[in-house]
């Protein structure tokens, strides 16, 4: 699991009035395998690539609860 930041640590910001995550709290991730060309193969393929490249929910429900906790 990640370390998390300290409780309070993390602040929402505006773009356009809309809110966005604190990217040092929320930096995410990039997956070199994503590109403009490779949309239909990857993320728009009807066939699951989330299924595939997702963690177990054994591990994302941990990451939810201390992210929450944060």
């Amino acid at each position: 699991m990640q370390k998390q930041p300290a409780p309070g640590a993390c602040h929402y910001r505006r773009d356009h009035a809309q809110p966005l995550p604190d990217s040092h709290c929320a930096p995410g991730a990039l997956n070199p395998k994503v590109t403009t060309r490779t949309l239909k193969a990857t993320i728009c393929n009807p066939h699951g690539y989330t299924s595939k490249i997702r963690p177990p929910t054994s591990v994302t429900g941990r990451q939810k609860v201390a992210n929450a906790a944060s």
